[in-house]
């Protein structure tokens, strides 16, 4: 899996070039998955404004999957010489940047670095952080040309939130969270593929904060719980 991932990232890319607003997505059957050689740091820096399941968005941040912690650090590292500015990370999320974060699942644990490029598209480099978790899992399902999730900028929540689900993406939580500053709501749709729509009101670069992790998983809780009585 490393060699196919370098391959992708380190080929000869000059036969495979995207303008500036041509998304490295590729969609088939509401999955994502990023274009062969599409990974380049000239590429990812590209315009945020693409097509999106059929709809113009405004990319936030977006996540790419890597097979461990070292090809990881070495691609931001090419990334930073690029011009990115590292503002999240690197370590362990949630242990290393959320305090008091009780009862999450331990297969949710992830190597984590955010970097923000020239372009103010975030790009979010995530690893396993053990054999088996929920990225090891995908990362074996689909490779590394799986897309986590996409994060788009939006102005209403839930007027966005309506309009994705018309497209057959459902909240994955009650309610959408907001801290004040940033409001987040993911959605999911049958071929598992999460968008997520995020509303940010006080500027900044951060890509989640512990208040929303702890809320949108007590939603979460929530949710399952109806559903659960729903079948009752």
């Amino acid at each position: 899996m490393k060699n196919q991932y370098l391959a992708s990232t380190t080929g000869d890319n000059s036969n495979e070039t995207l303008t500036t607003s041509e998304s490295p997505f590729i969609e088939t059957n509401g999955l994502l998955l990023y274009k062969e050689k599409c990974k380049t740091p000239e590429i990812l820096n590209s315009s945020s404004s693409i097509k999106l399941f059929g709809e113009s968005v405004i990319v936030d941040h977006f996540v790419l999957l890597f097979p461990e912690t070292e090809t990881l650090t070495k691609y931001a590292d090419a990334l930073v010489k690029y011009g990115a500015q590292i503002t999240e990370g690197p370590g362990l999320w949630p242990d290393d940047f959320c305090d008091n974060l009780d009862g999450l699942p331990e297969d949710i644990s992830m190597y984590f670095l955010a970097v923000l490029m020239p372009s103010s598209v975030i790009l979010v480099l995530v690893a396993p952080h053990a054999p088996n978790d929920k990225l090891d899992i995908l990362l074996n399902k689909r490779g590394v040309n799986a897309v986590h999730h996409v994060a788009l900028c939006v102005d209403d929540i839930r007027i966005a939130a309506t309009s994705w689900q018309k497209k057959g993406f459902i909240p994955l939580s009650m309610t959408p969270q907001d801290d004040g500053c940033l409001c987040q709501w993911f959605l999911g749709n049958s071929a598992e593929q999460i968008i997520e729509l995020i509303c940010r009101r006080c500027g900044g670069r951060e890509t989640f904060s512990c208040q929303n992790v702890a809320g949108l998983r007590l939603s979460e809780g929530e949710l399952t719980k109806r559903k659960h009585l729903s079948l009752k």
